[in-house]
């Protein structure tokens, strides 16, 4: 009988802990996080040899999950949010491009063309002029505009990612609190790994994560760097940066110069052009201003020490200098940061290097040799052929501005979060820095109207377009006069500028010329010379309208796989909540199914009681 009442007492606890569980988790019902627990009934041991229970034990409750969902539902978070930020991000980039029929920088380019029209038909009409100086400095705005509104949200990308690595760091901490909470009790407090789970999905939010649990012991990777190790040792994410310079090498597979000195006679003209803006040149048999051999005498520039001549006029001409810096050849650096040439006392090739390190002291450089003729008789000069030279890629570097984190000083590679397209974004290096790319092509667009209004040569009806292809054209044309126009100057956007004075100087053959650059559909914008087998042909006009197309066209790839990522998500969050999330209805019944054992204990024990009261009544 006694047996009896121990085994109704320990049902009628296990039914009111089980009660007061069904009735912890309907309060949790919307509770972020919150798992539903379930009381684990056991038997008790038995403690004699009696073939009768002992009773049921009710001490522990467990919450209902699934570790596989869940690393699935961290990992596609990732992804989610990934494609959701970057979204956000061409958005505000395409609003920057929106345009009107009457608003916009496509509207802006057909008035500056149509100014061009109309001072065409009447090349002396002061009012005219105004309005083409007008135009002219509206198209330099307009595209600036564009410009620094890109670089602004490029900016505001920056300084989102700085928020969200401290957002990012301080979830960490309290995931080591967390983990320092729960070391403290022998069994893990649900409570306390509801609140873990709840904050490695927001972290989830931001970059990839992976979390394991190898025997007792907790690590989080993020990037498959581990951040959280032991339980308690948090290790914090770093923002780098990275900045290096621009250097042109010119320079062939031998390692020696690109230009052939053999090929270099009395009067012919070596030019380094940087930017479509500045300009150096040294001519062969012309007495230089630098004593390269120390003897006090100014040397001659000849073929073989041109190389040196060029580099000291480039590092001390005002303007160029303060842009780049010129060495012949490699360089060693020594113990004060000076660099010095491996091979000094020889020609060896052009080495051009930025004088800012990163993006910003980006540029565009090109050797022309001028092969000329002087008739003694009557010192006329006579040109024999132009060739232009750019840079060695594979030799040459280009500028970068790399912006990684880093953990423990260990560089990591974000996959998924919101930290991955802010990431792409800010490094130059990366494949999908989508900002960048529009940049880039922004510029492209500014350095080849820079150099079509530049300089021209007509032949007949036939045109040379720009200062580059009048330096590529070899033997041909070389007796036509080369037109300087300087309209537009610079070789990027933020370094374009309409030189609104040399309006006052067109003539109506350059107004013509001007005329044919709005309806030229074979536009090169490699920074080359003018090629109609270019891989990069369009009209100035179609080449922006096409940046325009890839921005909304990037977005609506990505919205597709925005739009697909959600649906994944939801289902994978469905069948997760079904499976942990509280059901009302369900709870309802083991409410009525523990009350009724609680019911049915109490009333074994009442009636244990009478039966004891009875005996007891009896005896006495």
């Amino acid at each position: 009988m006694l047996g009896t009442l121990n085994v109704s007492q320990s049902g009628l606890n296990a039914a009111k802990v089980a009660v007061e569980n069904v009735s912890n988790n309907i309060a949790n019902e919307n509770t972020p996080g919150y798992k539903k627990r379930v009381v684990e009934l056991s038997e008790l041991e038995q403690k004699d040899s009696r073939v009768t229970g002992s009773g049921v034990d009710a001490s522990s409750a467990y919450r209902i999950t699934s570790q596989y969902m869940y690393e699935n539902i961290l990992s596609e978070n990732s992804k989610l949010n990934e494609y959701d930020k970057l979204s956000t991000t061409l958005a505000n980039v395409e609003s920057i491009f929106k345009e009107t029929d009457t608003s916009g920088f496509s509207a802006d380019l057909n008035r500056y063309f149509q100014s061009i029209e109309n001072l065409r038909t009447n090349p002396s009409s002061e009012v005219a002029k105004t309005t083409l100086q007008n135009e002219g400095n509206t198209l330099v705005e307009s595209l600036q505009n564009i410009y620094s509104g890109i670089e602004k949200q490029e900016s505001l990308e920056k300084e989102d990612l700085n928020y969200n690595v401290v957002k990012i760091n301080d979830i960490l901490q309290e995931i080591g609190l967390v983990n320092e909470k729960m070391s403290q009790f022998s069994s893990s407090s649900n409570d306390l790994l509801d609140k873990r789970d709840q904050l490695e999905k927001e972290l989830s939010m931001y970059v990839d994560i992976d979390v394991s649990i190898e025997n007792g012991e907790y690590e989080l990777k993020i990037a498959d760097t581990t951040a959280v190790r032991y339980s308690t040792n948090v290790r914090a994410l770093e923002i780098e940066e990275e900045k290096t310079p621009q250097i042109d090498k010119y320079v062939d597979d031998t390692g020696s110069t690109i230009i052939d000195n053999t090929n270099l006679d009395a009067d012919d003209i070596i030019t380094y052009k940087v930017n479509n803006e500045f300009e150096v040149s040294v001519k062969i048999g012309d007495t230089s201003d630098f004593d390269l051999d120390g003897d006090g005498n100014k040397d001659e520039i000849t073929s073989g020490n041109y190389i040196r001549i060029l580099a000291e006029k480039i590092n001390t001409t005002t303007g160029i200098s303060g842009l780049v810096k010129a060495y012949n050849g490699n360089y060693e650096t020594d113990a004060d940061g000076d660099k010095n040439a491996l091979y000094p006392n020889q020609d060896n090739f052009l080495l051009i290097e930025s004088k800012v390190d990163g993006l910003d002291g980006s540029f565009e450089g090109r050797l022309t040799v001028t092969k000329q003729t002087l008739d003694i008789s009557d010192n006329s000069i006579t040109i024999d052929e132009r060739t232009n030279y750019f840079a060695d890629e594979d030799y040459s570097s280009e500028a970068e501005s790399r912006t990684f984190l880093s953990i423990y000083d260990s560089e990591i590679s974000v996959k998924s979060g919101i930290l991955k397209p802010q990431l792409d974004n800010l490094d130059s290096t990366s494949y999908n820095n989508k900002i960048q790319n529009y940049k880039d092509k922004l510029d492209s667009f500014a350095q080849t109207l820079s150099d079509l209004t530049d300089a021209y040569i007509k032949d007949g009806d036939d045109y040379i377009y720009g200062d580059i292809s009048i330096d590529e054209t070899g033997t041909e044309y070389l007796s036509s006069e080369v037109n300087e126009l300087n309209l537009f100057s610079g070789s990027s956007v933020m370094t374009l500028t309409f030189n609104e004075n040399i309006v006052n100087d067109l003539e109506q053959e350059d107004l013509d010329y001007l005329g044919t650059l709005q309806w030229k559909k074979d536009i090169s914008f490699t920074g080359e010379a003018q090629n109609s087998d270019s891989n990069s042909v369009s009209s100035l006009s179609e080449f922006f309208q096409d940046i325009r197309v890839n921005v909304s066209s990037d977005k609506e790839s990505n919205d597709f796989l925005l739009t697909t990522q959600e649906g994944i998500q939801q289902a994978l969050e469905s069948a997760h909540d079904e499976l942990t999330k509280v059901d009302s209805d369900e709870e309802m019944i083991n409410l009525i199914k523990f009350q009724a054992a609680y019911s049915a204990n109490a009333k074994i024990i009442t009636a244990i009681d009478e039966m004891l009261q009875v005996l007891l009544g009896l005896k006495s």
